[in-house]
């Protein structure tokens, strides 16, 4: 079975943006709307609520392990950050980001598959 873990952490990151935001501080000054305007507009087709904090809970686990790491994918994925402004963020190269954005995705991507956690994206 073959994961692709960059759409599902574009899932994810849908789902830390629309949702309570627990455990991301950092996200909370962009929830200014109701619950329910964030439910309306939610685009997790493929993914329930049940896996996604699957998800959710496997990529906290990276933040556990390395926090640079996390921060290279909540400011990609959840923040939505595009490339430049990413590679600036963190302060590295591009050639050293591009690196430690594939590690952190092989991370999740080996964590979901440890954890059996079924996904069909």
């Amino acid at each position: 079975m073959q994961i692709d873990v960059k759409r599902v952490l574009m899932l994810w990151g849908g789902y830390v943006r629309f949702t309570d935001c627990r455990g991301y501080p950092t996200m909370q000054s962009f929830m200014r709307e109701s619950p329910e305007m964030r439910t309306q507009r939610r685009y997790l087709m493929r993914l329930d609520d049940e896996t996604l904090e699957k998800v959710d809970k496997q990529v906290r686990k990276l933040k556990e392990k390395n926090e640079q790491h996390f921060d290279i994918l909540f400011s990609r994925y959840v923040c939505g950050l595009d490339y430049r402004q990413a590679v600036k963020r963190t302060g590295m190269s591009s050639r050293t980001y591009d690196g430690q954005l594939a590690l952190a995705e092989y991370f999740v991507e080996g964590a979901l598959i440890g954890a059996e956690i079924k996904i069909f994206v």
